[in-house]
């Protein structure tokens, strides 16, 4: 599936560098500062699934010029924003295995750069003159907001129930998946039901990403994860693994899973013995294979969500980029 992947990106070069000159050219503040920040996210080596999900749903339509380029461009802006900011909120060092701006320009820099990008991502989605996708954008920015607030006041809640979970995931990761893969529909005026099957299409993937990453806090190494290992755990985040275990578990293994976090957050250093604790007990209660279930109930939801359209290229495509997230926890 990598090499699949690997070839899709290739086939998508011109579509990916058009989008980067983009970003590059509208980041040019009057500080060089921005334009570092600018180029160290670029140069980071994201994998560019959100601009290569719109490039994809438009392809669908056999829409692909400026206004696509644009409108993926601006989507990769606001994510870039975003992970600006997040880094800040999580006192994160490295982000796909890199250090993070934080890390290297310190904390303000990297939120003031967050701002300015977020900011000329507004003026990317207005040259589409497309009403409906500026409203859909403009939603889903502040939706991700909300979503990043509901995160840091529910992180160190060990009763987070899945509900409350999922709607969390859906503000800060699924929403801009979803609008991602919806804006070319509403800009190539597609019926209702098409519009709705790429939102729900959207949605399922960034529910499938977030779960990736919640499951991979647990068992992944560094090198695969691009940055620390058990940060959920050590930031006091009670994330799905978590939640899924402490549904299973005997109250014994509960009062240690809660003690341990109520711990964690009094300690000013990381205790790697009690992450491995932490590790034993979602293993003995298979915590990751019941996230692993949910992430491919997701799946299967989003390959029926891409039936009503005709078989062609761009909707393998839009497949092998689902296979290509889930592959990596299924």
């Amino acid at each position: 599936m990598l090499e699949k992947f690997n070839n899709l990106i290739k086939t998508l070069g011109f579509d990916l560098k058009k989008v980067d000159e983009i970003i590059l050219s509208f980041a040019q503040g009057k500080s060089p500062l921005i334009q570092e920040i600018s180029n160290h996210l670029i140069a980071s080596g994201g994998k560019r699934i959100r601009p290569i999900l719109l490039i994809l749903a438009a392809k669908l339509f056999n829409q692909n010029n400026q206004n696509c380029y644009n409108l993926a461009a601006a989507v990769e802006l606001i994510h870039s924003a975003t992970l600006l900011h997040d880094d800040v909120v999580d006192t994160s060092q490295i982000r796909r295995g890199k250090k993070t701006a934080n890390a290297i320009w310190d904390n303000k820099p990297s939120i003031l750069v967050g701002d300015y990008l977020f900011s000329i991502s507004f003026q990317l989605m207005v040259l589409s003159k497309n009403l409906a996708v500026l409203d859909l954008l403009a939603k889903a920015s502040s939706i991700m907001a909300d979503g990043e607030v509901m995160q840091l006041e529910n992180s160190n809640d060990i009763n987070l129930t899945k509900d409350k979970y999922f709607e969390i995931i859906f503000g800060k990761t699924a929403v801009l998946f979803s609008a991602a893969c919806e804006a070319p529909a509403l800009i190539n005026e597609r019926s209702n039901d098409e519009i709705i099957a790429l939102r729900e299409f959207g949605k399922n993937l960034g529910n499938i990403f977030q779960i990736l990453d919640d499951v991979l806090d647990y068992c992944a190494t560094q090198a695969v994860l691009g940055k620390d290992i058990g940060n959920d755990f050590f930031e006091g985040k009670v994330t799905l693994p978590i939640i899924l275990t402490l549904e299973k578990c005997d109250e014994n293994d509960r009062k240690i899973i809660t003690d341990l976090f109520a711990k964690n957050l009094m300690q000013n250093e990381q205790n790697h013995d009690d992450f491995k604790i932490i590790l034993q007990i979602i293993e003995k209660y298979n915590g990751l294979g019941l996230a692993k279930n949910l992430a491919k109930h997701h799946h299967d939801l989003a390959i029926k969500n891409l039936e009503i359209f005709p078989n062609n290229a761009a909707k393998e495509n839009l497949i092998t980029i689902l296979e290509y997230c889930a592959a990596r926890i299924f």
